[in-house]
This record gives C-alpha cells, sequence and structure tokens, in this order.
C-alpha cells in the first residue's frame, strides 16, 4: 500500500447504481452484469477521444454516503476531454495491489481494503471516487480515496 496524489484523470464508459448489500448476493449484484456489458456491446470502439492508455477502470463515485450506502460504478476507460466522463481532480488515494485470477483477486483486494480501514487509524476514506486500474489481465490497483 502507498499513497499517492491523483492530478487529473478522466473516465468514461457506462454505469451503474448499486450498492454493497447487493453485490454480496449472485442474484442482486450488478457489477460483474456492468463489465459483460461493456465487452458485449464493444463500448470501448464507441468511446469518443480516448486517451493513449492501455488500462481498464472501474470507477466508484457519486456516494449516497459510507460504504453501506447507494453508489455509481463505471466501467471505462481514460479519455481526453471531460464531456461525459468521471473527473478526478487533485485527489490524494491509498493504493491497494494484488495479483491473482480475475475477478476473485479484487473481491479478495476489496476485502483487504475494508478490513485495512476498519483496524486503521491513520487514514480515513473520503467516499468521493473510488476506482481499479486494470494494467494487466492477472493484477489489479485499487484506489481509494483519503481525508
Amino acid at each position: 500500500m502507498k499513497v499517492t496524489r491523483i492530478k487529473k484523470l478522466m473516465i468514461s464508459g457506462i454505469s451503474v447504481v448499486t450498492n454493497n448489500e447487493f453485490e454480496m448476493s449472485e442474484e442482486n449484484g450488478k457489477i460483474a452484469g456492468l463489465w459483460e456489458e461493456y465487452f458485449q456491446k464493444d463500448i470501448y470502439k464507441k468511446t469518443f477521444d480516448k486517451a493513449n492508455s492501455d488500462f481498464m477502470y472501474g470507477v466508484y463515485s457519486n456516494y449516497e454516503s459510507d460504504a453501506s450506502g447507494n453508489y455509481k460504478v463505471t466501467v471505462g476507460v481514460e479519455v481526453t476531454k471531460p464531456k461525459n466522463a468521471i473527473v478526478i481532480e487533485d485527489k490524494k488515494y491509498l493504493v491497494f495491489s494484488k495479483q491473482g485470477e480475475l475477478p476473485m483477486v479484487v473481491v479478495e483486494l476489496w476485502e483487504e481494503i475494508w478490513d485495512y480501514f476498519e483496524k486503521n487509524s491513520e487514514y480515513e476514506r473520503a467516499f468521493e471516487i473510488d476506482f481499479e486500474k486494470y494494467a494487466k489481465e492477472d493484477e489489479v490497483e485499487i484506489y481509494v480515496s483519503i481525508k
């Protein structure tokens, strides 16, 4: 885990609103279906102003409250213009990374992150914008916004 600052990042894709309670049950969870839809409908090819980046992102934004409230999840790629994009500007993040088989490694890493914040008072989650960055087929970095 490391602390970093994101100066500016713009992500565009498709979104859904969900919460952690829904995501804990297979029949109600929406995130897996969102990823499936992104690839089935070839949203990448339909995205304008793509940045020169090979990374995929899963972005968590519009938090109603904390880990128990609704939030918006967006699956997408980095773009160069803010139109229809989530814009991340000048934010401080804790970065967690893990290698393993997708998507299980993502679930495992989120569990580690929740555990970290329950047991550690050095940093407090901001619940503003968090995101997963997929650099390789078997590795994920999760950026968690902190106060």
